[in-house]
């Protein structure tokens, strides 16, 4: 496979609103100063808006769960795709069509199995 080039990830980088895609996706942002602020997908229990997006950057960051990126890790992490296919879905246009609900967020979760202990007799 081709690498993809430096100067056409640049490019989705900075062509790209991050913010605008965030909406498409139907995340509701508020603004707070000169960045907005909104729920952050990538973790549970974010009752208060935690991740914040600066257009200005065109950065998000998330204070919860330290997720953090360019429009290509955004892509990456709401549509659970490669590096690759996020660029691909970039440059076709296609990543606001792809609403957060399509495909979930893929969470590291760890299942705790309680500690059995059984008791052996002497």
């Amino acid at each position: 496979m081709a690498r993809i080039p430096d100067n056409e990830i640049e490019r989705l980088k900075t062509d790209i609103s991050l913010l605008r895609l965030a909406e498409s996706q139907g995340y509701a942002v508020t603004q707070q100063g000169k960045d907005y602020a909104t729920r952050c997908p990538f973790h549970d229990g974010d009752d208060t808006p935690s991740l914040i997006i600066s257009p200005k950057k065109k950065l998000f960051h998330c204070f919860g769960c330290e997720a953090a990126g360019t429009v290509i890790d955004w892509v990456m992490k709401t549509q659970a795709v490669s590096f690759r296919h996020a660029v691909e879905l970039l440059n076709e246009g296609n990543a606001g069509l792809l609403a957060a609900s399509d495909k979930p967020v893929k969470r590291n979760i760890t299942h705790k199995h309680p500690l059995i202990l059984i008791n052996k007799p002497p």
